[in-house]
């Protein structure tokens, strides 16, 4: 087990770049004294006892009070920014809300963070039965029927058999284009900067698939230079990556950039197949690049490519992360989507809309 811990004397950007994967972020009240008294204390020796082997991250800062009085809000914005990468890149989000006003755990950070998170896949929460002023909390989790603990060892127990489940799952996505300005732009996605985009992407994909998992990308992942920081930061046991018209482009650099990455387990194909529940799937970057149309229903054609702009065709569907709210989809939602195709009339696969 690896503990992150803020490093002062780097920005968070760089000291948060490039292998985050497989991570829980410990949330919740900060000590503002007695750094003794830290819950996360308890949290490391629970996770430890049950064998856990990624990373937790401690948003703890004993050097930030100090760093406050001296640097003022620039010390409060490298804290608040160190945090937010890190909530977003890990696989889980843990929120222990031991709130203690007379130990001057008061929370009012964590009330924030909360309301971002509480209801968002691999999010967890729990409060020991001692807490105070946590009622509004618990009412937005009974609102939304999210369980929650009040048992630290049990809620950590939870989210380690969740990150190390089996067996394995497969999921799919296409068209990241992580770092890519044209894209950002082009597709108008809804992101103020590609910072904002390359993380939210990250955070989708690793509180989605865990390190047991497959994941097929169907094609143009990301800018080069960036590349092998995002591949590393990412959850996945293999990743099958089918080489979109981008990734042709720079093939070379790819090659160099996954050969750097040896215990990553990445295959680069120009296309892939496989079988599950007696259909056969075909995963390919532009959808009409083929010589030959698998027929629907034994056959269905994943491709990418399109961003979402012509989802449906007869035998297929597109994976392009855009249509997907920029997460990676299961097999389950695959099959779903590939059972739909039979009940979508010719109004879905017109060529032109008449009036």
């Amino acid at each position: 087990m690896n503990i992150i811990k803020v490093n002062t004397d780097m920005e968070p950007e760089e000291q948060l770049s490039g292998d985050m994967n497989n991570s829980i972020f410990l949330a919740g009240p900060c000590p503002r004294e007695n750094y003794e008294d830290d819950w996360r204390k308890e949290a490391f020796e629970i996770l430890e006892k049950l064998g856990f082997t990624g990373k937790v991250i401690t948003p703890t800062n004993p050097d930030f009070m100090k760093l406050r009085e001296k640097y003022g809000d620039k010390a409060l914005l490298k804290q608040t920014t160190w945090e937010y990468i890190a909530m977003k890149k890990a696989s889980a989000i843990v929120f222990w809300v031991a709130r203690d006003i007379q130990k001057k755990h008061p929370a009012f950070t964590t009330n924030i963070e909360f309301g971002d998170w509480f209801d968002k896949p691999g999010v967890y929460s729990g409060f020991p039965d001692w807490a105070e002023k946590n009622d509004y909390l618990k009412c937005r989790l009974d609102m939304k029927k999210i369980k929650y603990w009040n048992n630290l060892e049990e809620l950590l127990k939870h989210v380690v058999k969740k990150l190390e489940k089996s067996p394995t799952d497969m999921f799919f996505t296409s068209d990241t284009h992580f770092s890519q300005e044209r894209t950002l732009n082009y597709s108008r996605r809804p992101f103020v900067n590609l910072f904002e985009m390359d993380l939210e992407m990250i955070s989708n994909w690793n509180k989605t698939v865990t390190m047991n998992d497959i994941v097929y990308h169907a094609g143009d992942f990301g800018d080069v230079s960036t590349m092998k920081n995002i591949l590393s930061d990412l959850n996945y046991k293999q990743l099958i990556w089918v080489m979109g018209n981008y990734d042709r482009d720079i093939e070379k650099d790819v090659n160099k950039v996954i050969s750097e990455l040896k215990n990553r387990h990445i295959d680069v194909v120009s296309k892939a197949t496989f079988e599950h529940n007696k259909k056969t799937y075909h995963v390919i970057h532009e959808p009409d690049e083929g010589k030959t149309h698998p027929r629907y229903p034994d056959s269905i054609v994943l491709y990418g490519h399109i961003h979402g702009r012509a989802f449906a065709k007869k035998n297929g569907f597109d994976l392009a992360t855009d249509y997907h709210r920029y997460t990676p989809i299961s097999i389950e939602q695959v099959e779903w989507f590939a059972n739909a195709v039979q009940y979508w009339d010719h109004n879905v696969f017109c060529e032109k809309a008449s009036i």
